[in-house]
């Protein structure tokens, strides 16, 4: 999920599917974090997507946060 954009409406619609097929084990990831200005907006912003994505999944779903994209990868500190 982009955090800059937030939760899209193609998002909530692959979750509703996961739902009506057993839901199996489902795991968020939060990209584009590096582009929030203030650590106080990305703190903010990081505990209103964690509590949405807990509402639609559930309580403690496990969410992984990628701040950016250097040379095409991700950074290998926020992966391992």
């Amino acid at each position: 999920v982009d955090a800059k954009f937030g939760f899209e409406m193609e998002t909530f619609e692959f979750l509703n599917i996961l739902q009506t097929h057993g839901f199996p084990k489902v795991m968020g990831i939060f990209t584009h974090l590096d582009q929030f200005r203030t650590a106080k907006n990305l703190r903010k912003t990081k505990k209103l997507l964690k509590h949405r994505f807990w509402t639609e999944i559930y309580e403690g779903a496990k969410m992984f946060y990628f701040s950016g994209v250097v040379n095409g990868e991700y950074l290998k500190n926020e992966i391992s």
